[in-house]
């Protein structure tokens, strides 16, 4: 990326530019796929990319990899093999990464191969969606050293890089050597390690809850009315009890995954721990029955974990539930679970949470609880806390949840409790009530008011969760969204405040993936019997890299808190509104690492790169003397002149301390027609980061009038320029016939470099049905050479773009020429643009035919920004 600086020179002109130049996948030449009897062929991709079985490799794929990251994180990419004929994937083998006599070693590197998980259909209601059901989705991260490949399959083979925490910050260079039966693939691998550490798991500052049945179930299932055949689910995929040696075998391996994938916090089913070991009680048929609680087998657990290095929290399950669960009567709206028995061994069962045998539990149970904590030292020490119940909805349940929390905290008055609550108001209501909140993405993004209100004035954590809800463009965790979702998830709780997050169901195996409506929902590791383990997936993946991204984010919080949030808040401004560009995502990455890792600009200068404003003596040099500060009555902006058309990532300006209550990012390709790419309101002064993912050759900062001295001490333009000219960029055309739906307001919303999100953003133009096939032509002034045609696809909802896109040129706006094949899909590594390559031509007009095929979900088109690129 270019950063470029401005200030003040000998003329008044303010000039500079800085380099910093990262890329996550190193680009190669255009791939094709391999013709018949050629061999072996392969190419990389970044974490981010879903590779199916026919992926092809897009502009953006490479022949090498590059990671960039922190010190202490785990960093991912993908190469991706192929060959006409069946092989065999033998094995992969790494060398160490070498920086001068500093090494990362080679034991620092592992792969896995990525398998595939059958969706007979997609996740309802949900956008986009990666590919459309019946189909085999990439998901699981095998465990098997070696894999046969079928003919003209795609082998993707996730490779992972840790990096040691005490490793020298720089460039680190080696070798992925992929060897197979059709011979070895050398993929040179480079790691650019930022100065900068991320805490160990245990002691971070985000924390990451996945409910497992390891321990025990979790369930609101009480016995005596289990399905025929039921089976703990230990028992069911592996074989074996509990607390055997294959157990603890099993677990040994489940701590090194949830240490490696930062789940920090260790679920224990208190009631069914506590019946594992040699719990009893006396008649409890009137709810008088007295209890000798057993702790030894929650202790060897959680000392098993604390040995392992795993917990930052311990979360008990001691949970209620709505009576009608699993066919019960509803009768009590809330039933407590409760060790019950006659004589001796207890069983688990459910009583109404106002009843008296729940009452006597609640009332041995907690202070007992209470005081063995207490006197391991793991109150504390391991930040305990426990649920009430699990989404309480309505007056009923939350008159039940109160009287339920409020008889734990007779005994415990200071007990840590919370519970996931997605119910409105209820959930809002009882927030106040929780030491921490956990609103499900759907209630909070659209009304965060109630909770952030909480957190100003109560200082209380904040956490996010996620199950079959929420759908639409939310981001979530199912099988056949993007691979960056959690990630972008975890971004999105930084940008907002939050630090933990909370999922039901990281091994809920027991219903079948065929039988889960919400794809993986129920998933986010498999059983892996034959090793005695867990597979991850490339989901628990995006979440790992989330909550490190999020490490990194907190780190540079704590010395510049404005710009931390500004990148985040860059990529995911709501749950359902983030730039699904995963370029885009890992150039603002690269900004956070460097800012993080307090890495300096290098400056060095650039022709034509100049910046005006009403006063040409005010300059832009970190003076706050010399600051920019427009006059009230003429000079409202501030207009910089890039030199040349360029990808414009960003905008950093340092106000000091005074800041103006908002202020417009504008961009334009002529300094003549100017489109507001950004609004800032609430600036908080010091570092603004502006997110914009545009292309420009100028960039404005305008300002309302000015009643109160503002002053811009620098301003850093974040990009870099493009490699070759859009010809139709700021230019005019014509669309026939004229949108029905929404107008080009400005007759230039398809070529003023500002993307559009949503239709309600105001910068794209719609269509209707009759509507079915539409042409948009433009005139190139004079003839030129062009070779390629992007079309930005509509982000939000796939269902509103068109269904085929035809490219035509001509020399005298008669004689038209198709150019290249049709585009029927987005064709990019992000899936964003419609990418129509064809053999070079001479052109003075061009013609753009969209046709659509419009239903009831797809009653739309919209059509935002077009370019076109000839030779350099």
């Amino acid at each position: 990326m270019v950063v470029m600086r401005f200030r003040q020179t000998a003329r008044g002109v303010l000039c500079g530019l800085a380099l910093m130049l990262t890329v996550a996948v190193v680009p190669g030449q255009v791939f094709a796929a391999p013709k018949a009897g050629t061999g072996l062929d392969y190419w990389t991709e970044p974490s981010s990319t879903n590779v199916f079985r026919d992926t092809l490799p897009t502009k953006e794929s490479g022949r090498s990899i590059r990671l960039d990251t922190a010190r202490n994180e785990a960093e991912s990419a993908q190469v991706v093999v192929r060959s006409p004929v069946a092989f065999t994937v033998t094995g992969v083998r790494f060398s160490a990464l070498s920086n001068g006599s500093s090494r990362i070693a080679a034991d620092q590197l592992s792969y896995n191969f990525i398998t595939y998980k059958t969706l007979k259909g997609n996740t309802p209601h949900t956008y986009p969606v990666t590919r459309k059901a019946v189909a085999d989705f990439p998901d699981a991260l095998s465990n098997s050293r070696t894999i046969d490949v079928p003919a003209g399959d795609n082998q993707p083979i996730w490779l992972t890089l840790t990096v040691p925490k005490t490793v020298p910050a720089g460039v680190y260079t080696g070798v992925a050597t992929v060897r197979t039966t059709r011979g070895d693939v050398r993929v040179p691998l480079t790691a650019d390690v930022r100065a900068v550490t991320i805490p160990d798991s245990k002691d971070g500052t985000f924390s990451n809850s996945l409910w497992n049945q390891f321990n025990g179930e979790i369930s609101w299932k009480p016995d005596g009315s289990l399905e025929p055949g039921w089976l703990p689910t230990i028992e069911k995929f592996y074989g074996y009890h509990r607390f055997t040696p294959q157990w603890w075998n099993l677990m040994d391996n489940v701590a090194t995954q949830m240490k490696r994938h930062r789940n920090n916090v260790v679920t224990l089913p208190l009631v069914n721990m506590l019946l594992d070991g040699d719990t009893t009680v006396t008649d409890n048929s009137d709810g008088t029955g007295r209890y000798s609680f057993d702790w030894s087998k929650i202790d060897q657990v959680v000392q098993f974990f604390i040995d392992q290095g795993v917990i930052k929290e311990l979360e008990g399950f001691w949970v209620s539930a709505d009576t009608d669960n699993w066919g019960r009567p509803a009768d009590g709206i809330r039933e407590v679970e409760i060790i019950d028995g006659t004589g001796g061994k207890g069983h688990r069962n459910y009583a109404n949470w106002d009843s008296a045998k729940a009452n006597n539990f609640i009332d041995q149970f907690i202070p007992a609880l209470k005081a063995h904590l207490d006197a391991k030292g793991w109150t504390e020490s391991l930040k305990y806390w426990m649920h009430v119940g699990d989404e309480p909805v309505g007056d009923k349940e939350e008159t039940a949840w109160r009287g339920i929390a409020s008889r734990m905290r007779s005994h415990w008055p200071d007990v840590r409790i919370a519970d996931a609550a997605f119910h409105e108001p209820t959930a809002a209501q009882l927030a106040s009530t929780m030491s921490f909140m956990i609103p499900n993405l759907l209630n909070y993004s659209p009304n965060p008011r109630p909770y952030d209100q909480i957190v100003r004035e109560q200082g209380k954590r904040l956490w996010f969760y996620t199950c079959n809800i929420p759908q639409g463009n939310y981001l979530n965790r199912f099988i056949d969204q993007p691979q960056f979702d959690q990630r972008m998830m975890v971004w999105y709780a930084y940008s907002r405040g939050a630090s933990g997050y909370l999922h039901y169901a990281m091994a809920q195996w027991a219903t079948p993936l065929e039988k889960d409506d919400f794809a993986g929902d129920h998933y986010i590791t498999w059983p892996d019997k034959a090793n005695n383990t867990i597979e991850s997936t490339v989901r628990w993946e995006s979440l790992r890299d989330g909550i490190e991204d999020w490490e990194t984010l907190n780190i540079l919080g704590h010395t510049n808190p404005g710009l931390a949030r500004d990148l985040a808040a860059s990529l995911t401004q709501t749950a359902d509104k983030y730039s699904p560009d995963t370029g885009y995502q890992a150039r603002i990455r690269r900004i956070m690492l460097d800012a993080a890792a307090g890495k300096p600009i290098p400056a060095s200068r650039v022709a034509g790169a100049t910046a005006s404003s009403g006063d040409p003596t005010n300059a832009i040099d970190r003076n706050p003397g010399t600051a920019w500060r427009p006059d009230s009555t003429s000079a409202q902006w501030l207009r910089i002149d890039l030199g040349r058309q360029s990808q414009l990532d960003g905008l950093r300006l340092n106000w000091g301390q005074q800041k103006p209550p908002a202020y417009r990012v504008q961009l334009s390709y002529d300094a003549t027609h100017w489109t507001t790419a950004q609004t800032v309101t609430g600036s908080d002064g010091g570092d603004d980061f502006v997110g914009l993912n545009g292309k420009a050759a100028y960039v404005r900062i305008d300002l309302d009038a000015a009643t109160t001295p503002y002053a811009l001490t620098t301003v850093d333009v974040v990009g870099r320029p493009l490699a070759k000219t859009n010809l139709l960029g700021g230019k005019g055309y014509a669309v026939s016939p004229a949108p029905a739906v929404t107008p080009d307001d400005t007759g230039r919303e398809s070529t003023d470099g500002v993307l559009a999100d949503a239709w309600d953003d105001g910068r794209s133009y719609g269509f209707a049905p009759g509507q079915n096939t539409v042409t948009i032509s433009f005139d190139l002034g004079r003839a030129q050479s062009v070779d390629e045609l992007r079309m930005h696809a509509y982000e939000e909802y796939p269902a509103y773009r068109p269904d085929q896109i035809t490219v035509a040129t001509s020399l005298d706006g008669t004689t038209w020429t198709q150019r290249g094949r049709p585009a029927v899909a987005p064709n990019d590594q992000a899936r964003i643009w419609y990418d129509v390559d064809f053999p070079s031509a001479q052109a003075r007009f061009l013609r753009i035919t969209l046709q659509k095929a419009y239903s009831a979900d797809a009653d739309k088109m919209f059509v935002d920004e077009i370019e076109l690129y000839g030779r350099r």
